[in-house]
């Protein structure tokens, strides 16, 4: 420690050292020299606090360290404890910093074991941080009544508690025990609460709980600047969340601290243009009627799978939305000819057409082949809304299932998927289905499917049924589907109701009014950059 005599010359008036510990010798040189800084500033904090220090060293990165807009993480954090002192760095010469360098070459003493310096301090009093303009938002902007006078604000406290309205009035009332004379009644009990808890504390206004460390009382002036440091700053906020960015500004203390940190950092634009709403937004959901055969189908591809031997890389699903019957197809490529020519020849040719086709917005699907050969079908082509899997919500959950069937049989490379799938295929549709009460085959076909099983124990239950007249079993059989259809579309419509309660519970619809704005949110983007 030196004190300028005269005519810029230095005497030592005080030396503080140690030996670096055994993990401190593996330090970066940079992080030794600015170790040493924050070594010695905790030891003459006493001292030079509130001050103006100058410092010297031969170490020239260190004067450069304050402007660097990054740094590791230990750094970082020292860097912030030296916004604590109104500091300047200032290179030198070797050999001119004679006084510290004779401490660093006398003869070794014995050592004694060392304490490692801790790289966390008490984040500063005394703020000297760059303030960007602009700090939060428009409206909050106002609450910023520092000068810029340069790059850095340096202030003072006391000052700016004196300077305020709210907190003069707390100083007023625990110096004097007079009460504001502006404050209503309905407020005076709400005060007196308030200031129980504070005292003066070093000519300070801070806040005291019993068993806590005292925290400063925030005026109103550096409130935004408190939250800006814990929330927008690179070198303590990160943007967190509300809860995250609260604990930090908790170190201080200003009344309606929650409902100030809740209204900014709702209202951070950085956050609202990275963020989701939380919880999101969501409409009511709107059920779709569907009570005949093929009236809706839905196509949907999942993939690309390890190549097969059969050249194959894809599952193509196509499903009735009323009987939920799935037809898989596993596919080479995407490409719209080929996913017609599949649609074809195992749905169109086999079953019969259908009324509309669903599918998502996949390149093949918005092709002009593509809706040129819907057209020639007569089919009407619509699309599910981008990115939103519900759209299709029937298909997309038919792959899930899918994909747990052939999990127990394939191999684990998958290299033979496509051998299993019409197995998967017929497990699935011979299979009880919850929305419907009833198997897809059976809708499908008016009949129950004849498993191996029932064959080789009782082979007389499936024995065919004599008609004599061929249109009394057309009869019985129009009767008994149309029975187990109009049963399978109440249970459908029951299946729809009870999901449309559960999503509904959730339901948030935006209030919009003219002059809010608005953010569009990309969902697919260029490259994967941040």
């Amino acid at each position: 420690m030196q004190k300028d005599i005269e005519n810029n010359t230095y005497k030592a008036i005080a030396y503080c050292s140690r030996t670096l510990t055994i993990s401190e010798r593996k330090w970066a040189p940079v992080q030794i020299e600015l170790g040493a800084i924050i070594f010695s500033l905790r030891q003459f904090r006493p001292f030079i606090y509130m001050a103006e220090i100058e410092l010297h060293t031969d170490h020239k990165p260190l004067a450069y360290l304050l402007k660097k807009a990054d740094a590791s993480p230990n750094l970082a954090r020292w860097l912030i404890e030296l916004q604590n002192y109104n500091i300047k760095i200032v290179h030198i010469a070797g050999k001119e910093n004679l006084l510290a360098d004779a401490l660093s070459r006398l003869q070794n003493q014995p050592e004694e074991e060392q304490t490692e310096l801790e790289d966390i301090a008490e984040f500063p009093v005394c703020f000297t941080l760059p303030i960007k303009d602009g700090l939060i938002n428009e409206h909050y902007a106002s609450v910023l009544t520092l000068r810029k006078e340069n790059e850095n604000y340096a202030i003072d406290i006391k000052q700016e508690q004196e300077n305020d309205m709210e907190a003069a009035d707390y100083i007023k009332f625990i110096k004097t025990g007079e009460l504001p004379e502006d404050i209503s009644p309905n407020d005076q009990e709400k005060f007196v609460l308030n200031a129980e808890n504070l005292r003066i504390i070093g000519d300070i206004l801070c806040h005291k709980l019993p068993n806590l460390k005292p925290r400063i009382f925030v005026p109103s002036s550096l409130r935004a600047l408190i939250f800006d440091s814990f929330h927008s700053s690179q070198l303590g906020g990160g943007h967190m969340n509300l809860k995250k960015t609260l604990k930090k500004c908790r170190k201080y203390y200003w009344p309606r601290m929650h409902a100030d940190i809740l209204t900014w950092t709702r209202n951070c634009i950085t956050c609202q243009l990275r963020h989701s709403p939380n919880p999101p937004y969501r409409a009511e959901m709107q059920m779709v009627p569907v009570n005949t055969l093929f009236a809706k189908v839905g196509l949907d591809l999942a993939g690309p799978f390890p190549l097969t031997q059969n050249g194959n890389k894809h599952v193509m699903n196509i499903i009735c939305w009323f009987t939920k019957y799935v037809i898989s197809v596993p596919v080479p490529d995407t490409k719209a000819m080929t996913l017609a020519r599949a649609f074809l020849n195992n749905c169109y040719l086999k079953y019969g057409g259908c009324v509309e086709l669903v599918t998502d917005n996949a390149t093949a699907f918005t092709s002009e082949f593509f809706k040129d050969f819907c057209s020639m079908l007569y089919i009407n082509k619509s699309y599910a809304t981008p990115h939103w899997s519900q759209g299709n919500s029937v298909t997309e959950r038919s792959f899930r299932t899918f994909h747990n069937i052939l999990s127990k049989y394939i191999s684990k490379d998958q290299p033979d998927f496509d051998e299993f799938l019409d197995c998967a295929c017929f497990c699935y549709n011979t299979s009880i289905h919850t929305s419907t009460g009833e198997t897809p085959f059976f809708l499908m076909f008016g009949r129950d499917p004849i498993f191996c099983v029932d064959q080789i124990l009782d082979p007389s239950v499936y024995s065919p049924v004599a008609f004599t007249d061929i249109s009394e079993f057309k009869q019985r059989l129009i009767t008994s589907l149309r029975c187990a259809w109009e049963a399978a579309d109440e249970a459908n419509k029951q299946a729809q109701l009870r999901a449309k309660t559960q999503y509904d519970k959730l339901v948030r619809n935006p209030t919009v009014t003219v002059g809010d704005r608005v953010l569009l949110r990309k969902l697919c983007r260029e490259n994967r950059n941040f």
